[in-house]
């Protein structure tokens, strides 16, 4: 056709290609329904076979259904086509615009999609498995039932998308936003999703094992029946998501939703034997937590609710708390640990380890304390109403000022503590050991039924008698201490002198090196063989030196060397 433009040409031959290509069917044979799936109007590939064609300058007919476009070019194109199970597996589409795209049961296996535009495309029942769909725009899409195993979606646009059923086992979901999205019953299993943005989502009875969500934002998303065994949530937000069920997950995320008011203990995070101690972003809320012998050594809790929490045997030294209502700290190991101010009212402190723990202004109001460890702890000003310190170990506490007011202090060892100052109305010392306590200005305290080792007479007694004999004994040893003195001196002096002597030699050897260097082109006129002996064996006598007599054989090697570099051959 003379006249005709090529594109036009290319355009027509391409058409008729198509029409070729289409399988004849009897006006007796039902065509099938067009369901998403493995309900096709044709068996994928049966179309027009376009396979490995370059189509970006090719105008598409309407009608590419079952078309062989395996590995086909269609970067860039905006294609209306309806595409429904056709085969694109490895097919080109960069770019492609495929908004509202009909490609429900297609082939698109390692095809690459990266920056497509697929809002409100029906892909339903698609395979999609390894494809590459990184920074594409499936916004809105309908991905029910396809498989997208092994599928890169880098920075994709999936947000409002449905993905009801499909499998995406393995897709790398980084930083993509997929909020809203519909993912109910998906299979998400090692999914890559950190950072993505995946609130608003729906994940019911979604399978999430060994899924990557660090850094993911899943807050307000519904989670009913989720599977999170494995799953790593490091620094996730899951700020007000519903019936989230963590059992199982790993990593401590930034955000929880806000455990129930009358949880039971145990029934919230599970961190039983964690080593925490790396984590920088706790949750606000761990209330009703697990966190049975976990490490928390030097960690600030200072913002964490830990109410109700099971915290048994947990290793916690030099830790900050301040919010542990009713938490059970049985065997907690809380030496130096800072809890000035907390609140660990009802807490079950027994056996805990807190020598040398910071309690100022804390409160302990019906604590229980029993054999608990607070020697040289500091209480000062606490509340502890009602608190049960049988057998506690008290040496040396500083407990002035303070409210124990009915407490118990029954068999615990108060020997040198402080409670001055303190209201002790009601409180109860039967068995105690109060040896040395301070109890000025104590009110209304009542040691009836305490002991104390000594009386102050016996005490004044053995003090008079421990100064003489300190004495007699200091006269006998002072000769043997003065000897020892002036011994340890004249060393001292030695070793002074020793080591300056021992830097003259090591100037000495090292201005010998310098001379060495000043005259080394006389080559010919000096015996270096035995300037150069002389070197190193004062390198070596310098480095074994360890008496004076050692010096002085530095001394004469040196000597030996400078008389070898003046004497000419």
């Amino acid at each position: 056709m003379p006249g005709t433009p090529r594109s036009t040409a290319a355009s027509v031959t391409l058409i008729a290609a198509v029409l070729l290509s289409i399988p004849m069917t009897t006006a007796a044979t039902p065509a099938a329904a067009a369901t998403p799936g493995d309900r096709l109007p044709c068996r994928p590939g049966s179309g027009p076979h376009l396979a490995g064609r370059d189509l970006t300058r090719m105008t598409l007919p309407a009608d590419l259904s079952c078309a062989d476009l395996r590995g086909a070019k269609l970067d860039g194109l905006t294609v209306r086509s309806l595409l429904t199970g056709a085969d694109l597996t490895g097919a080109s589409l960069k770019g492609a615009h495929l908004g509202y795209a009909q490609m429900a049961g297609a082939r698109l296996r390692k095809a690459d999609l990266s920056e497509a535009e697929l809002y409100y495309a029906d892909l339903r029942g698609s395979d999609l498995r390894e494809a590459t769909m990184d920074d594409s725009s499936p916004y809105y899409a309908h991905f029910e039932g396809a498989d997208l195993s092994g599928a890169t979606m880098v920075r994709a646009k999936t947000y409002d998308a449905q993905f009801d059923d499909a499998k995406l086992v393995g897709v790398d979901l980084t930083d993509a936003a997929a909020y809203g999205a519909d993912m109910r019953r998906a299979d998400l299993r090692r999914v890559k999703a950190a950072k993505a943005r995946l609130y608003g989502a729906t994940f019911i009875r979604t399978v999430l094992r060994q899924a990557d969500l660090s850094g993911a934002q899943l807050y307000e998303s519904v989670m009913t029946g989720a599977d999170f065994r494995g799953a790593d949530l490091t620094g996730a937000d899951l700020r007000d998501v519903r019936d989230a069920r963590l059992a199982g997950s790993k990593g401590v995320p930034r955000f929880l939703p806000a455990p129930d008011p009358s949880c039971a203990p145990g029934t919230g995070q599970d961190y039983r034997g964690w080593d925490l101690t790396a984590v920088t972003d706790f949750p606000d809320d761990l209330s009703c937590a697990d966190l049975t012998g976990a490490k928390l050594d030097g960690v600030d809790l200072t913002g964490v609710k830990l109410n109700r929490a099971i915290l048994r045997d947990v290793s916690a030294a030099g830790a900050s708390l301040r919010s542990a209502k009713g938490a059970d700290l049985r065997g907690a190991r809380l030496r130096r640990a800072k809890l000035g101010s907390a609140d660990l009212a009802g807490a079950d402190l027994s056996r805990a380890d807190l020598s040398d723990a910071a309690l100022g202004s804390a409160t302990l109001t019906q604590a229980k304390l029993v054999g608990a460890d607070l020697r040289d702890a500091e209480l000062i000003s606490v509340t502890a109403d009602q608190a049960d310190f049988t057998g506690a170990r008290m040496d040396r506490a500083y407990l002035h000022h303070g409210k124990y007011r009915d407490a118990v202090f029954r068999k615990a060892v108060l020997t040198d503590a402080d409670l001055s100052d303190a209201e002790l109305r009601g409180a109860t010392f039967e068995g105690a050991e109060v040896t040395g306590l301070n109890q000025d200005f104590a009110e209304d305290i009542d040691l009836s039924g305490s002991s104390s080792r000594m009386s102050a007479g016996w005490l004044i007694f053995f003090g008079v008698t421990g100064l003489v004999a300190f004495w007699i004994v200091a006269g006998l040893t002072t000769a043997r201490v003065r000897r020892r003195r002036a011994a340890r001196e004249a060393a001292a002096e030695r070793a002074v002198r020793f080591e300056d002597a021992r830097r003259v030699q090591e100037e000495n050897v090292t201005r010998l090196g310098e001379e060495i260097d000043s005259v080394a082109d006389r080559t010919g006129e000096v015996d270096w063989n035995a300037v150069l002996d002389a070197y190193d064996a004062a390198k070596e006598a310098l480095a074994r030196a360890h008496d004076m007599s050692d010096l002085t054989d530095v001394e004469t090697i040196v000597g030996r060397g400078r008389k070898a570099l003046t004497r000419r051959r």
